[in-house]
């Protein structure tokens, strides 16, 4: 009996030292002896900027709950980092190492863990306890009970009662405990069974930086629809932990071979037959139906209605429906419908329907029918409309319309383009508007800093004409209406349509080249067969600020039918018209010009 005594103490002492040195190794840069100043006045953020500086370390927290510009008063400190955040910050929160960062979480509430070992056999036992506040003695509901190595994982009920089943490999085992607000905490089961303690592998985990940020997967359509309230409160209860794993197969998100953890699992290959959630994917994944990842996915995905990624995404990801990212994405989006990206985008995105990034877009985006994006600096092509805050050197090509608020570079659209500043050109079929575009083309251009202008001038073939003319600093579009002077001719009417551009611009004269075709209409507005194309040089005096008078001469080349317009003569008789043949010939036109 006492031999017996001796071998356990022996062995408790063993699991002792066995536990100080993972905590030593676990906890290097929480352990590290640093030296810091007294500060009669400082920031919670600056302390933490000066302690990446000296230890080479990142802090992760929810920044809802600790204000990095709170300000402290700190007294010169030398000893470990630990003991320093737990001065500054105080007993309710606690702090836990994974690489490189430091996880600062609110945890004013403690828990008690009582359990014992139920139903041993050869190769399983169930281990089955009672979670409780240690302050309160009330039991713990939702709090979540998990084996890291063996990947394994439950949940309390309202009784604060647990049972994990185990695959029993060793007569030791780990037993983590995690509760929102509560401080983590870990047991150590010894089973009642002799076995040689060996040299197991431990499992390579790891830590998401920036899950204390707002994190919307769960509360978005895909997280509400798709997942479960205990997956929910999983993620909640183990923070940004997860765990890697070689591969995983699952039924649904609820049948899987990593069971309930397994959306705090990384995998290097997944097969989802219908669907599945994992915390991540670096390698390769697949789904019958749809993936959701709940942090990074890096490589190929794959599903056949969606995929959604609750961090970012590196590589190629594909769907027959839609992808939404709630993170950046680098690589390749495509989906028959639509893609979604709540970071930035650099790369390519094609969908059937439309894109969506919040962020910025580097690169090309592709949809049937619209891209949105906050800051595009590449190519974006729609069938209908492509909108954009800013887009520096984008060009922008759309059926109907083009939409950016701020710089861009070029604009094409059947339609209709809008920009705050274009630096490139702007085609449209009807309209563009900016504040800044030297380069419009299309039927009317309101630039804000270019031209609008009316002017009444009398041309070579007897018309009165109002012409309007608009654009930018250097490239402008005329219309005009004309009516016959002499009213006993077959073309009553004439439409004119062109573009002009300014060659000079000084403050009493400016020199302007135009190119204009001409259509010709009876009194009843009916279309002849013949029109007329002229090309103009305009010399204009300025007469006051607003108020100019030009002369212009021009050379036209008419086409038309015998007889069916006006044969009168020409003013400029360089070249006489042929009104029986299409001909070569001069010709003009002076009046006035009024600014808008």
């Amino acid at each position: 009996m006492i031999l017996f005594f001796i071998k356990r103490v022996e062995l408790y002492l063993f699991i002792l030292m066995l536990c100080s040195f993972h905590l030593g190794r676990a906890q290097q840069k929480l352990a590290a002896a640093i030296q810091i100043p007294a500060f009669p006045e400082t920031t919670v953020g600056e302390l933490f900027r000066l302690l990446k500086e000296q230890q080479d370390v990142l802090f992760s927290f929810n920044g809802n709950i600790l204000q990095t510009d709170s300000v402290i008063h700190t007294k010169a400190f030398k000893g470990n980092l630990y003991d320093y955040l737990d001065r500054i910050l105080g007993k309710e929160y606690s702090f836990k190492e994974l690489g490189r960062h430091i996880i600062i979480q609110y945890t004013p509430q403690r828990m008690s863990v009582e359990f014992e070992v139920k139903t041993p056999n050869k190769n399983k036992v169930v281990i089955a306890g009672y979670i409780k506040n240690i302050r309160t003695n009330n039991p713990i509901s939702n709090a979540s009970i998990f084996d890291r190595s063996a990947l394994l994982s439950t949940l309390t009920d309202q009784n604060g009662y647990f049972e994990l089943d185990v695959k029993k490999k060793s007569n030791l085992i780990a037993v983590n405990v995690s509760k929102e607000a509560f401080r983590d905490t870990s047991v150590m089961v010894i089973f009642p069974i002799e076995a040689q303690i060996g040299d197991k592998k431990k499992r390579e985990y790891g830590y998401f930086e920036g899950y204390e940020e707002d994190h919307g997967l769960y509360r978005s359509f895909w997280g509400r629809v798709f997942l479960s309230p205990a997956q929910k409160i999983q993620s909640m209860n183990l923070g940004g932990m997860f765990l890697y794993s070689p591969y995983q197969i699952s039924m649904t998100p609820g049948l899987s071979t990593h069971g309930f953890i397994q959306s705090q699992i990384v995998n290097k290959f997944s097969i989802n037959i219908i669907g599945g959630s994992t915390a991540g994917v670096k390698g390769i994944e697949l789904g019958g139906v749809f993936n959701i990842n709940q942090y990074d996915m890096q490589g190929l995905q794959m599903g056949g209605v969606f995929n959604a990624v609750g961090g970012s995404v590196r590589g190629v990801q594909l769907a027959g429906v839609g992808n939404r990212v709630f993170g950046e994405m680098k690589g390749l989006q495509m989906a028959g419908v639509f893609n979604g990206v709540g970071g930035n985008v650099s790369g390519v995105q094609i969908a059937g329907v439309g894109n969506h990034v919040s962020g910025e877009v580097k690169g090309l985006q592709v949809a049937g029918v619209f891209n949105k994006a906050d800051t595009v600096r590449g190519v974006q092509i729609a069938g209908v409309v492509n909108l954009a805050n800013e887009a520096p050197g984008t060009t922008q090509l759309a059926s109907i319309l083009n939409n950016s608020e701020s710089t861009v570079g070029s604009q094409l659209a059947g339609i209709a383009n809008k920009a705050k500043k274009v630096r490139g050109v702007q085609l449209a079929g009807i309209v563009n508007i900016a504040d800044s575009s030297d380069y419009p083309i299309g039927l009317l251009n309101f630039i804000k800093n270019g031209e609008q202008s009316l002017s009444v001038a009398v041309n070579e073939d007897s018309y009165l004409g109002l012409q309007f003319r608009s654009g930018g600093r250097v490239l402008y579009s005329i219309l005009s209406i004309n009516r016959a002077l002499d009213g006993n001719r077959p073309d009553k009417y004439a439409f004119e349509a062109g573009l002009g551009a300014v060659l000079i611009h000084r403050t009493k004269f400016s020199l302007r080249t135009e190119i204009a075709t001409r259509n010709y209409l009876t009194e009843k507005f009916k279309s002849l067969d013949n029109h007329q194309s002229s090309l103009r040089v305009i010399p204009a005096f300025k007469l006051s600020e607003r108020m100019s008078i030009f002369v212009a001469p021009s050379l036209n080349y008419a086409e038309r039918d015998e007889n069916s317009i006006y044969g009168g003569s020409t003013l400029w008789k360089a070249w006489r018209r042929d009104r029986t043949r299409n001909t070569f010939y001069g010709g003009g036109m002076a009046g006035l010009m009024l600014k808008l």
